[in-house]
């Protein structure tokens, strides 16, 4: 659902002049004011009056994807997505097998939370549904949207937009930035079942060779003339900005599904991506971009907060990476707070590479917690000893912006959905400095001859890598 009043370039939405904001607590019923151009609903909070546009009050309630966007126009709304089985200790929401409801979503807390809320809570059921008896009663030429919003007194709203110039207690509401619904109350713990979900295990080819593929566009232009492909990988753009909170402290788990062998093939880095495109509606076997897989109040925050670092098991490779650290961290002006192996998060996107291909759990990776001269830095080396050659990933040094650990969960979070390797984006928005550390080759020249180098000189080099990339970081 775009947004009234933004402009959008590509996928990028911007908002074209200033606004203000304000957050309120409604303290009384909605009000419903029809006129030529559209309808609005009018909430009261005090002295002030908030004019919201129906389509707005609705995008921000409920048509958070194009898949909810879809349901809510089809004639058998909600109960055509999925069915609520409450027979057993625990109520299970059960997608449909047809259903084009996204496992995306399912990654998000913040998408599994309004699950719960609109298939579980009356009122939201039946507001989502009038969408569609509204469409089917519209006796308009030019069509207003409409429906009929759920009780809304004692909601919070954020709400970005202007004064009325001629009264001053009258707010126009361009977008809804947050919603806070009240407490719902439900008794039985809630999980959600989706029949296309799979437990991916990688495994290792039978003839000993692994595929390889070349990497896609990671921005595709959106292009409303392309039609989307069947079995095509989505352009997965998750807005920002907004969040639908809801009042309840009942986590919702996903059930996993069924196991599924696959091959995961190496990814060649060194090709640059062709460019593609996306679209928006139902893959067909005609098409050829990739289905644009567009939502809100999917990117998780600080409402959210992201999984926490989880300590693992040392491996081979952090017993050599720890010496590494003693050695650097003996030198003059280095202060060493503390040394870590950690798992990867696990991404959202689904992508598999962040299991260990041996263990088939998920792949640790090294942290360094120092400081060079009071300026505090961590040094992180993710463990690749599992995958092809041709999978480059060197350590990173990062000096992060904001506080370590919220940036250390962002960053690893990303690397782990680009497939292990770092995100230049996510890294530059979390972190004031970044410097790539290239790993020290295996070998060295003797008189013109390559040779293996030993254990200790191989040491020694990585050593020097590391003391160059913090001195030559550090502000002069």
């Amino acid at each position: 659902m775009l947004v009234l009043n933004s402009h959008y370039d590509n996928k990028v939405r911007t908002t074209p002049h200033q606004r203000d904001n304000i957050e309120i607590k409604v303290s009384g019923d909605y009000q419903k004011i029809p006129s030529d151009k559209r309808i609005s609903i009018v909430l009261q909070a005090g002295n002030i009056k908030a004019a919201i546009p129906c389509l707005e009050l609705a995008r921000t309630l409920f048509l958070h994807n194009v898949h909810l966007t879809r349901t809510a126009l089809r004639p058998n709304g909600l109960r055509g997505m999925a069915n609520v089985d409450r027979s057993g200790k625990e109520t299970i929401i059960k997608f449909h097998k047809m259903s084009d409801y996204p496992l995306t979503n399912l990654s998000s807390h913040s998408a599994c939370q309004h699950l719960r809320w609109l298939l579980l809570n009356p009122d939201a059921k039946k507001s989502f549904n009038s969408i569609y008896q509204c469409l089917r009663q519209g006796e308009q030429r030019n069509w207003l949207f409409n429906f009929t919003p759920p009780p809304l007194k004692d909601w919070r709203f954020s709400f970005a937009g202007q004064y009325d110039s001629a009264d001053p207690t009258l707010f126009h509401v361009e977008e809804i930035k947050r919603v806070y619904t009240p407490y719902f109350s439900y008794d039985k713990k809630v999980s959600i079942f989706h029949p296309n979900k799979k437990e991916l295990i990688p495994i290792e080819p039978t003839n000993g060779r692994r595929p390889e593929v070349n990497r896609s566009d990671p921005d595709p232009l959106l292009d409303f003339k392309a039609t989307p492909a069947l079995n095509r990988k989505h352009d997965v753009v998750s807005e920002d900005g907004f969040r639908f909170v809801c009042g309840t402290n009942n986590d919702v788990k996903v059930l996993p599904g069924a196991d599924q062998t696959r091959v995961i093939p190496n990814i060649n880095m060194d090709k640059t991506p062709t460019p593609d495109t996306s679209g928006v509606g139902h893959g067909t076997a005609a098409g050829s971009a990739q289905e644009l897989d567009w939502a809100i109040n999917r990117a998780d925050d600080e409402d959210n907060p992201l999984e926490e670092p989880e300590e693992a098991a040392p491996t081979d490779n952090f017993q050599i990476f720890e010496r590494v650290i003693k050695r650097l961290m003996a030198l003059d002006d280095y202060t060493h707070i503390s040394t870590q192996c950690l798992s990867m998060p696990i991404p959202n996107n689904g992508s598999q590479i962040y299991k260990n291909k041996a263990t088939h759990l998920p792949r640790t990776y090294h942290c360094a917690y120092f400081s060079y001269q009071d300026l505090p830095l961590v040094i992180i080396e993710v463990d690749i000893s599992d995958l092809n050659d041709k999978h480059k990933l060197g350590s990173r040094l990062f000096g992060f912006s904001e506080s370590g650990k919220k940036g250390l969960m962002q960053v690893m979070k990303a690397c782990a959905e680009k497939g292990v390797h770092w995100d230049a984006v996510v890294n530059k928005s979390h972190c004031s400095i970044v410097v790539e550390i290239k790993h020290p080759f295996r070998t060295k020249k003797v008189d013109g001859k390559t040779v293996c180098r030993t254990n200790s000189e191989y040491e020694d080099a990585w050593v020097e890598a590391l003391r160059r990339a913090v001195e030559n970081a550090s502000p002069r």
